[in-house]
């Protein structure tokens, strides 16, 4: 999970880690069960309105509108609801929110090593009160949401850069190919508007992947 440094600068856009934070935060809120607040909206505008706040205060370039990701949907919450819970919370359910569906390491080896990084940054999910499989993709976004927050109240350079190298490498070990995979799943399924959503969750993770690795490279962007 650590990488060497090295002196190769950069002209990649700096980005607050409280944004990203927030991104991968308000991610894992829309991925959750449904919250009737915030869906009503979302399906009553056609697009992830919370998202819209967090992905604008992005740099240019970062990442595309989330307005990129509008969807056309009359469904009623409560058609949404059931559509949530049959397409992912049923018994064998069509679109897999667990790691261990998109890869082929056993399920034991993808735990032991989601634990590492887990315990590593200080967090305990064997002993608590989760409800969730270590390799779901709520653990996962809010994993990035925790790693991201405490970037961004680090002061010391090597807990920074730390916390960076932790973020990139659960992005491209973990995160990334659960993502990409779930929203593969959901094209093929015409599942709106989860498609649209994961189609953002996909493209955000992969650029917050290339810009960790960007940022890590380059001690001057690393503690901007």
């Amino acid at each position: 999970m650590t990488a060497p440094t090295t002196n190769t600068a950069s002209t990649a856009p700096t980005i607050s880690a409280a944004i990203r934070s927030q991104i991968w935060q308000t991610l894992a809120t829309y991925f959750s069960p449904p919250d009737k607040e915030l869906w009503e909206q979302a399906l009553k505008e056609g697009s992830f309105v919370d998202l819209d706040k967090a992905v604008g205060l992005l740099p240019g370039g970062t990442i595309h509108s989330s307005r990129d990701y509008e969807f056309e949907c009359d469904m009623s919450f409560d058609v949404l609801h059931q559509a949530y819970s049959s397409c992912f919370e049923v018994g064998n359910a069509p679109v897999s929110f667990h790691e261990r569906a998109y890869t082929n390491d056993a399920a034991n080896k993808l735990f032991e090593e989601l634990f590492r990084y887990y315990e590593f940054f200080g967090l305990d999910l064997k002993n608590n009160s989760n409800t969730h499989w270590p390799d779901s993709l709520l653990v996962e976004l809010d994993f990035m949401h925790y790693l991201s927050y405490l970037e961004s109240i680090a002061t010391n350079e090597e807990n920074i850069l730390s916390l960076q190298r932790g973020q990139r490498d659960f992005l491209k070990r973990h995160l990334c190919p659960l993502v990409t995979g779930i929203s593969d799943q959901l094209a093929v399924m015409n599942i709106i508007p989860y498609m649209q959503l994961s189609i953002l969750a996909k493209n955000f993770a992969l650029q917050d992947k290339n810009y960790l690795a960007r940022i890590v490279d380059s001690p001057i962007l690393a503690t901007s």
